[in-house]
């Protein structure tokens, strides 16, 4: 870096001049040197074209429609059309089929009918069937309680103090 460049204002500081946080020494600078107010000049000048340009192309573009959007919206009504006649097929057709298959018929009796008129004889029967699978399981399989010796008490084997103490 020549001295002479290094008198210069940094791009740092240079934005922070546009900015607004100007100081009193760049201030200064900027009064006697006429290639940092050139750069300055500079970046404003693009920055106006810049502005100009954007504007102009927001103000033209307030007033068009995209052709996609344009060429979309028959597309679109057909599709809600396909759709709410779809949701109309699925009701006519399925309500029914769904009320149907909720009445579950078995010979000329519903199967809820025939649930509820089970005779004493076969509910006896069915408690005896789960008694009998019951004893089954328990004859086959030692109890947690048994296993691990948990119904002695928590400290069952443990020595008490006086134990302890005496030889």
């Amino acid at each position: 870096m020549t001295p002479e460049r290094a008198a210069h204002l940094t791009e740092e500081a240079l934005n922070d001049v546009l900015i607004g946080m100007e100081t009193p020494e760049r201030q200064t600078h900027l009064a006697g040197c006429a290639e940092c107010r050139g750069r300055l000049a500079e970046f404003r000048v693009g920055m106006k074209a810049f502005n100009a340009s954007s504007l102009a192309w927001s103000e033209a573009r307030v007033g068009a429609r995209p052709a996609w959007i344009a060429s979309a919206r028959p597309a679109m009504a057909f599709a809600w059309v396909g759709m709410a006649l779809a949701a109309v097929i699925l009701l006519v057709v399925g309500v029914p089929e769904w009320r149907h298959s909720q009445a579950v018929v078995v010979g000329s009796t519903p199967v809820a009918a025939q649930a509820q008129g089970d005779s004493s004889a076969q509910i006896a029967q069915d408690n005896e069937l789960m008694r009998s699978v019951d004893m089954a399981l328990s004859d086959n399989e030692e109890s947690a309680m048994s296993e691990y010796h948990l119904q002695d008490g928590p400290h069952a084997h443990s020595r008490t103090r006086q134990e302890l103490r005496t030889p």
